[in-house]
């Protein structure tokens, strides 16, 4: 097994056996007796059923910037179908719309610059998002943090908007990278605003499962704090953002929550987290079958596999 495949399981695990030194198990027990399971398990079946469409409408508009068309139904079932590999990372979720493409016409540059167009678009939207809650009035240690995180992905978009702006030849030829120069500034604002109802319809369902378990978090504050833990869990550094999550919810939350101390409101955080992640889990596992299995009944969109757009400007890459 190469360190890359085992890597994450063990960041992983040391940022949750960090989070077991820091919230004592006994509290994290009590939390756990008295939690919301059921109401819970609903909710986040009601979140997977919610944001499927609103992926899928983003997915293709982004995917028609970068050169690649298909029908919302088929990008519905297909985005349905890579929540499985989403099990493992949310790169590897859209990694599997690169390979389904390939494997159904789309040139392997191409499909490659899809997915990174897509996984970009994503990106830009949730910092936005996440820079916008500076606005909220959060206490001085987690603003202090979040204008560092801020900070930091704002000026690699800004980086980033300016190579794509002067799209230098030696970058903007490869193949993999021609859709992204092709979309141009005008196609990333389109791709972020197909983007944006998914994210922030994401954040608000998320911020709804506190108020579900019993935590009551302000809207506004919850909205900034939580597109910020979306953003980390998406990064591919623990399976399925396991740990990522957990740590930035609890450093984030625990004022909110009930308890007589410290201790037991970071543990109800904890808590909530933690099954919450389960649930998520469970729901997109048998999600992702349903999809796949109705996705492998329609032939896999085969009428329109060797169906692509072509590029907004200049001719298909190689």
């Amino acid at each position: 097994m190469r360190p890359r495949d085992w890597l994450p399981w063990v960041v992983a695990a040391v940022i949750l056996g960090w989070l077991a030194y820091r919230v004592p198990l006994d509290a994290l027990r009590v939390a756990l007796r008295h939690g919301a399971y059921v109401p819970l398990a609903l909710y986040v079946l009601l979140e997977s059923v919610a944001v499927l469409p609103l992926d899928a409408f983003a997915t293709r508009e982004a995917l028609a910037l970068a050169g690649v068309r298909r029908t919302w139904t088929e990008l519905f079932l297909l985005r349905g179908a890579t929540y499985l590999l989403g099990l493992v990372s949310y790169v590897a979720g859209q990694g599997g719309i690169g390979v389904y493409l390939a494997r159904r016409g789309v040139r392997a540059g191409r499909a490659t610059g899809a997915m990174l167009f897509l996984m970009i678009s994503n990106g830009i939207v949730l910092a936005v998002i996440a820079s916008l809650g500076l606005l909220a009035d959060l206490p001085r240690e987690r603003r202090e943090l979040l204008l560092l995180m801020a900070c930091g992905a704002l000026a690699g978009i800004v980086l980033y908007l300016a190579v794509i702006a002067v799209a230098p030849p030696w970058l903007a030829r490869r193949a993999a990278l021609t859709p992204l120069f092709e979309a141009g500034l005008a196609g990333h604002l389109r791709a972020a605003g197909a983007r944006l109802p998914h994210l922030l319809g994401l954040a608000v369902l998320n911020w709804g499962a506190f108020r579900v378990w019993g935590i009551v978090v302000p809207f506004w504050q919850g909205l900034a704090l939580t597109t910020v833990v979306l953003l980390a869990g998406a990064l591919p550094l623990t399976p399925s953002g396991l740990g990522t999550v957990q740590v930035l919810q609890v450093l984030f939350f625990a004022r909110w929550a009930a308890g007589a101390d410290a201790a037991a409101r970071a543990a109800d955080v904890l808590a909530l987290s933690l099954v919450h992640h389960v649930f998520n889990l469970v729901w997109q596992a048998l999600l992702g079958l349903v999809c796949l299995a109705a996705l492998r009944r329609t032939g896999g969109g085969a009428a329109a596999a060797a169906e692509t757009a072509a590029p907004p400007s200049g001719g298909e890459a190689a």
